[in-house]
């Protein structure tokens, strides 16, 4: 998909759009847990520093919890959990045996109200809590300051495995968004696949229009594509009628002058009645070069004809054979396996009959017609035993209205519409001398198929 692909374009879009919300979705749900699993862990620590407050024994000497918390953790040294008392100058009067001889410190200016990240004892990282408790005259006026604290590494061991099930998650929730957006942008250009076989068959000549059925979407475009091959149709019969209206326009004036000169060769006037035919027979001789013209199909360069070769080059020369310069010939075919040209058929039988009339024309007792592959092309070798042509000649050969023998009968456009012809269907001839001693025209063919 190098071209401006549209179906590249919804593709990479899609693609972009979906890694944009899986990402977005990703980052907000792992947020969310993150601040869940937090929220939980800080309702926890609180829940531990109410019922750690309520067992101070304000003013005790040693301990100064009445009882020990049930959690057997606390009496594990570095336990993950633990629990410590110190007084309002930061002397530590009880902590957990958990902590052993480590010593908890808040943050300096540390938001008492929210999770803490505290240094633990063996290198451990603990997310802490505290509070300030006060006992009144009853309690002898104490002062506390609780700090409950447990191992980060549980807190943090969570979130990272519920990030990782949740990355997996979307990606394959993502790729699975993906193949339904590829199926999703198929079904919707498969219109414009079947649009594209439809021109195909009409460039091919498989038919004359686009048929109905598209998506309203599509059908504007069918019907101006419809209405253009029409439109071309009728351009090229209007130029076909306009051209036979003006030959047949100058038949008239042309038997006319023939008429003349008939009239002024029986009064003796031989010079006039020469010199009128010859007008006329150019005139004549130029009105078919146009009309044979008008008849070759035009076609773009995209277009795929198949027309068989062999087909073409035995009608001509069975037609050929019945004519008076080729019925005393000896016509050599070596065709080979049947071989399928990229050019119409009536183009293919003109350009035939151009060229073996031609060989026919100028052979004393012989004509080969060869044909043989080479890459995309075939090549047809027709070859005479005539009197050849020199350098000079081959080169003026094919210009229109130039004739190489003035004495023989003949318009000399029979080459020039030979080489219009190859023009249109990408195809090619090279002039030289045959092994027979006459001329040799090789043509190149393009093979159908191989647009």
């Amino acid at each position: 998909m190098k071209q401006r692909s549209l179906r590249l374009r919804l593709l990479i879009g899609a693609a972009i759009w979906v890694t944009l919300t899986v990402l977005v979705t990703g980052a907000a749900i792992f947020y969310l847990f993150r601040a869940s699993v937090e929220r939980d862990t800080r309702a926890d620590l609180e829940a531990t520093l109410d019922r750690l407050s309520a067992l101070i024994q304000p003013g005790a000497q040693g301990a100064l919890l009445r009882e020990p918390l049930p959690d057997p953790r606390y009496e594990l040294p570095y336990g993950g959990v633990y629990w410590q008392i110190q007084s309002t100058g930061g002397i530590v009067l009880d902590r957990s045996r958990s902590l052993w001889d480590h010593v908890l410190h808040m943050p300096d200016g540390a938001d008492l109200r929210q999770l803490a990240t505290l240094a633990g004892p063996d290198g451990q990282t603990l997310a802490g809590l505290a509070r300030h408790v006060a006992f009144g005259a009853a309690g002898g006026g104490q002062a506390y300051l609780v700090t409950v604290a447990e191992d980060r590494s549980i807190l943090d061991q969570t979130i990272r495995e519920f990030g990782s099930d949740m990355a997996l998650t979307l990606l394959t929730l993502g790729i699975a968004i993906l193949g339904a957006a590829w199926l999703v942008v198929q079904t919707g250009l498969s219109p414009l696949d079947a649009l594209r076989r439809g021109i195909e068959a009409v460039r091919r000549g498989d038919a004359d229009k686009l048929v109905d059925g598209y998506p309203s979407e599509v059908l504007p475009l069918v019907a101006e594509v419809n209405e253009l091959l029409a439109l071309r149709g009728k351009s090229v019969e209007f130029a076909r009628a306009r051209a036979a209206d003006l030959a047949h326009g100058l038949k008239t004036p042309l038997q006319v002058l023939t008429a003349t000169a008939d009239k002024l060769r029986k009064a003796g006037d031989q010079g006039n009645a020469a010199a009128i035919d010859d007008i006329v027979a150019e005139m004549s001789d130029r009105i078919d070069y146009q009309l044979r013209l008008a008849r070759l199909r035009l076609r773009a360069q995209s277009d795929v004809i198949s027309t068989s070769l062999n087909t073409a080059l035995t009608r001509t020369v069975s037609v050929i054979r019945q004519t008076h310069a080729g019925e005393s010939l000896a016509w050599n075919l070596g065709l080979g396996p049947d071989t399928a040209v990229n050019i119409d058929g009536s183009d293919l039988l003109e350009l035939a009959g151009v060229l073996l009339e031609n060989a026919a024309k100028w052979a004393r007792n012989r004509v080969d017609v060869t044909v043989r592959p080479a890459d995309a092309f075939a090549e047809v070798i027709i070859a005479d035993d005539g009197p050849g042509l020199t350098e000079e000649q081959i080169a003026r050969l094919g210009v229109r209205g130039r004739r190489l023998d003035e004495s023989r009968r003949g318009s000399g456009f029979g080459m020039a519409i030979a080489m219009e012809i190859l023009e249109l269907n990408n195809g090619a001839a090279v002039l030289g001398r045959s092994e027979l001693g006459g001329l040799a025209v090789t043509l190149r063919l393009p093979l159908a198929g191989n647009d």
